[in-house]
């Protein structure tokens, strides 16, 4: 209010005319009236430590998408770090690990791979699949590694238990995400032309091509574009997507959709296309909560019902795309969606917004009623998702000494009622709702 008072006593006595002056203080009388709807900031907490901190080879992280998604096995959680990257000639001399860490004490149980093996590069990628002590992840191409690769570790013992080498003809851009149920998995290969959905054995590696997903008439291409999700209820795989005709100069002659897999027959159920969706943009993340499937396209998000099988509600930003919010996760009754510069949170029901505020997030996950973001300035923050207020900002312990902060790449995870988050050099564990320590 202070604000708005000052700026219609600056304008009060400008060289304006009376009515161009009105003109000029309307605007930014409805934009500060509406800010005070926006949560507002709160002070760093102060004295909010980890219960443990350990210190991991290399930087930690680096190369994460996913290996944080490791489910709590066995009273050990999981930690990706990198010990060196180098690239020569095109070489990738890259050394990546896993390290299972007693959840208690943060003490390192066992590292994959014991040893760095330059011809074998781990390239980590995607949100793994795990079922019992096993676990499957895959690894993308890059530099002058020509092929996706498979493995699959046990994780009581830290052991591998098998590679494959996926060839190829099937190794081009495409999700590096694995799902399953039970014993089985799923991912998407990718050839020149279309998405390809194989089925695996997480005990054996043993895969097999189960789908081609064939473009719709007009199209030559098909490539998925979101992450990939597992509906267990239904046995459904759903991911986002695109179909577009490769001959054609123009940057947008494509069609986006939300594929529908029926997992037990290996057949396409549906295709979902939305004339809501961004048409400069591709389906970026999708998220699920029951029946529900929420898709985000760049200013666009859907609310999918796989039950009626019609899209219950659709919100549209009409900011500027730098304010884009294309990642989503759900709790607790609310779509949280966050982007580089801005968070939304949207009813889950009825997809009316809620409200927004201005992290600029880099990775978020929701639990509880809570949402912890890591931001692009490298703090954790804390946020009640129903309300989207600020309940603190967490300095991370290496910034006083390093001058790094929580890593970027970090996607929280919270099991039981402790926090598991990582900065370049350090795993840690708090309390899912830190307790202010005495200074």
């Amino acid at each position: 209010m202070k604000q708005l008072l000052k700026l219609i006593h600056m304008v009060q006595y400008s060289n304006c005319s009376k009515s161009n002056k009105l003109l000029f203080v309307l605007p930014f009388v409805l934009f500060l009236l509406g800010c005070s709807c926006t949560p507002t900031s709160i002070p760093e907490v102060k004295g909010v430590n980890p219960i443990w901190s350990t210190k991991l080879p290399g930087k930690a992280g680096v190369y994460n998408r996913g290996i944080i998604g490791f489910a709590l096995y066995n009273g050990k959680v999981h930690f990706h770090s990198t010990y060196f990257t180098g690239i020569v000639n095109d070489v990738f001399e890259e050394d990546n690990r896993i390290h299972a860490l007693d959840k208690e004490t943060g003490k390192i149980q066992w590292t994959y791979p014991t040893s760095y093996n330059k011809s074998k590069p781990m390239l980590f990628g995607g949100e793994p699949y795990q079922y019992n002590e096993y676990l499957v992840t895959k690894m993308w191409k890059q530099g002058s590694i020509k092929t996706d690769k498979l493995v699959g570790i046990n994780l009581e013992t830290g052991q591998e238990v098998w590679f494959n080498e996926i060839h190829f003809t099937y190794s081009n851009i495409c999700s590096t995400d694995v799902v399953g149920k039970d014993e089985s998995f799923y991912l998407f290969e990718q050839t020149r032309k279309n998405s390809i959905l194989c089925k695996g054995n997480i005990k054996t590696g043993a895969t097999n091509a189960v789908l081609e997903v064939e473009p719709e008439k007009g199209y030559n291409y098909t490539n998925i574009t979101s992450n990939v999700l597992f509906q267990k209820d239904k046995s459904l795989i759903i991911a986002g997507a695109w179909e577009r005709d490769t001959t054609n100069r123009d940057t947008y002659a494509y069609q986006n959709y939300l594929y529908i897999i029926d997992a037990k027959n290996n057949f396409l159920l549906k295709k979902i296309h939305s004339d809501f969706f961004d048409k400069k943009m591709l389906i970026a993340y999708i998220s699920s909560n029951g029946d529900k499937v929420y898709a985000a396209c760049g200013l666009t998000t859907i609310c999918y019902n796989l039950i009626t099988q019609t899209i219950d509600w659709t919100y549209k930003s009409t900011e500027a795309y730098n304010y884009m919010t294309n990642r989503i996760v759900v709790n607790d009754g609310v779509v949280f969606l966050y982007g580089d510069n801005r968070y939304v949170g949207l009813n889950a029901e009825t997809g009316e917004k809620i409200y927004q505020g201005d992290i600029q997030c880099a990775k978020a996950n929701a639990f509880n009623g809570f949402v912890y973001i890591i931001g692009r300035d490298e703090y954790l923050y804390i946020l009640d998702i129903k309300t989207g207020r600020k309940l603190h900002k967490i300095t991370c312990p290496d910034k006083l000494q390093s001058g790094d902060g929580f890593h970027i790449a970090c996607s929280p995870q919270v099991y039981g009622d402790k926090l598991y988050v990582f900065g370049y050099y350090h795993a840690y564990c708090y309390d899912a709702m830190p307790k202010e320590n005495e200074q």
